[in-house]
């Protein structure tokens, strides 16, 4: 990466500044790690709360991927297990790691249905949790609830570009934003995809989990620090799967 950078130049032909792509390695060496590691706690947090679903979706690679207790995941894998990966989406979609996105205005962009007109270097800034959990969008947004995503069109499907990381979404057009839009959309999503994926896959075939006090209550998200995190603490139990090497 960092030799591609360096013969890298920007559309006037000026090379890109040793600093810059210092700053560029240092931002794809850190990015996604409080996001992935934010995610993948808000899903332990509500499996924990679902231990009926945790059930589930063991089953589900019992059933699609013939597990048995002995075979490693493979990357494949992946695209078998639809109800775990809709658990990551829906997660995505209550408990987003994005609460704001910033754009800066290039050309005057008339308001649909008014007189207002933005000009040329202001920064519009909009928050996609707003529509995540808005009814209009999602039935029931306020609920967590995985099973919505099974079997049903994708609010992104129609609208696909490769920028030149794999095929993604533009985003422009959807309600469901967890990864941003447009061409600033998060270069990571297909990773965090199979990062998330395979966490949460590993965790279920070995370990079965709850809440400690058995509630199915989850701490709501607390936007006020920086990253999403609960309001308040909570306990999973864990155990081992008889069946689990």
């Amino acid at each position: 990466m960092i030799w591609h950078l360096m013969g890298c130049v920007y559309k006037n032909g000026t090379p890109v500044p040793d600093k810059e792509i210092a700053h560029m390695m240092i931002t794809l060496l850190m990015a996604g790690q409080h996001s992935s590691s934010s995610s993948s706690s808000w899903i332990m947090l509500r499996l924990a709360s679902r231990p009926d679903l945790v059930e589930e979706l063991y089953q589900e690679q019992v059933r699609n991927l013939g597990y048995d207790g002995s075979q490693p995941l493979q990357y494949a894998d992946t695209d078998r297990l639809p109800l775990l990966r809709s658990v990551v989406k829906e997660t995505l979609r209550v408990h987003s790691s994005i609460h704001s996105l910033m754009r800066k205005v290039k050309n005057p962009m008339p308001i649909p249905n008014s007189d207002y007109v933005v000009a040329p270097g202001r920064v519009l800034v909009a928050s996609p949790i707003v529509t995540h959990l808005s009814d209009e969008y999602f039935p029931h947004a306020q609920v967590w609830d995985p099973h919505r995503w099974v079997d049903k069109l994708d609010p992104e499907e129609g609208d696909l570009v490769d920028y030149g990381y794999g095929v993604v979404s533009r985003g422009t057009r959807s309600p469901y934003l967890p990864f941003g839009a447009g061409r600033h959309r998060c270069i990571g999503e297909r990773f965090a995809y199979v990062n998330l994926l395979t966490i949460i896959s590993t965790l279920i075939r070995h370990f079965k989990f709850n809440t400690v006090d058995g509630k199915s209550w989850v701490p709501p998200t607390d936007y006020t620090s920086l990253f999403s995190r609960p309001t308040q603490p909570a306990t999973i139990r864990w155990e081992r799967r008889p069946e689990a090497t």
